[in-house]
């Protein structure tokens, strides 16, 4: 961002995992309700994200990003005698999730090419223990498992770098990011750290239109620790050893933006994430595809 600008932004998010699998390989209901007494089907996370940027001087721009988001999942148990008759119920939990700030550091501003390096923090204000009812807990709601939580109860850092060169008509972009887990939450546990690769190519179709497309690779860990009210053995969402693995992803995207007249200076923005590869320390959801919907436009004081 230029010296004293102000951006602001939402986004709706989307994502969708469904179905269970074990490294490269899809499993079917039966061969997960043979090592479990659950299976997740599928869980769809939604919310809405609000992005604030200010531009402290030429080289420095902070960053804070809000969400509020839903989590569904559907969850499939076995009846006894019945192979292939399911007791189905859903469970539930929703609120905000972990402030992410973040302080972006202009390296490198020459001709076309720029290159940033980025570190911030994500602050625990997501919930850790949101519970819902379930056919084994009524009247009693139970705890959730930990892809459903909210947030991550910890403390986290968060290193990267971006690297880009743009001209008039195209960009090429490279990207590094983490995020590294500190310490314990007070329920026992901690997230696996997450690291993500990202390359892309963009192209201008217009004065006022671009659309993009690239690659993006992501690898978390095991759960470390665990939940006391979570039960092993009882689904592998409970299980702190199923909970790891990488991911290639394609990102496509359209961006709008205003050049000039009543709305200039407004953008637009939507990008679908599609699965390319996935290896899971399953049994475990796979990814299905994910879309953020976004509108930013600065703002002047």
């Amino acid at each position: 961002m230029p010296a004293g600008a102000f951006q602001i932004g939402m986004r709706y998010v989307y994502s969708n995992m469904s179905g269970q699998a074990y490294g490269t390989d899809s499993l079917t209901i039966n061969q997960v309700l043979s090592l479990f007494d659950v299976a997740p089907s599928e869980m769809i996370t939604q919310g809405f994200a609000v992005d604030l940027l200010w531009g402290v001087n030429e080289r420095i721009t902070l960053t804070a990003t809000g969400t509020f988001a839903q989590k569904t999942m559907d969850n499939l148990a076995s009846l006894d005698g019945q192979s292939f008759a399911y007791l189905f119920y859903q469970t539930q939990a929703s609120g905000i999730q972990d402030l992410k700030v973040n302080a972006l550091y202009d390296v490198l501003s020459r001709g076309d090419s720029r290159f940033h390096i980025f570190g911030g923090v994500s602050v625990p204000l997501g919930a850790i223990d949101t519970d819902d009812v379930t056919p084994f807990s009524d009247p009693q709601a139970t705890q959730l498992p930990y892809s459903q939580q909210l947030g991550s109860g910890t403390f986290d850092l968060m290193p990267g770098f971006t690297f880009n060169m743009q001209n008039k008509k195209a960009s090429l972009g490279l990207q590094g990011r983490a995020t590294i887990r500190l310490g314990e939450n007070d329920r026992g546990w901690t997230l696996g750290d997450l690291y993500e690769g990202n390359m892309w190519g963009g192209f201008k179709t217009s004065d006022w239109a671009s659309v993009s497309v690239g690659a993006r690779y992501s690898s978390w860990g095991n759960v470390e620790g665990f939940d006391e009210e979570l039960n092993p053995n009882e689904s592998p969402a409970h299980n702190t050893l199923t909970q790891a693995g990488w991911r290639v992803d394609l990102p496509v995207g359209v961006n709008f933006v205003m050049p000039e007249g009543q709305f200039e200076g407004h953008r637009l923005g939507v990008e679908f994430l599609l699965p390319i590869h996935q290896n899971l320390d399953g049994p475990q959801l796979k990814h299905s595809w994910s879309v953020s919907a976004g509108w930013s436009m600065d703002v002047s004081f």
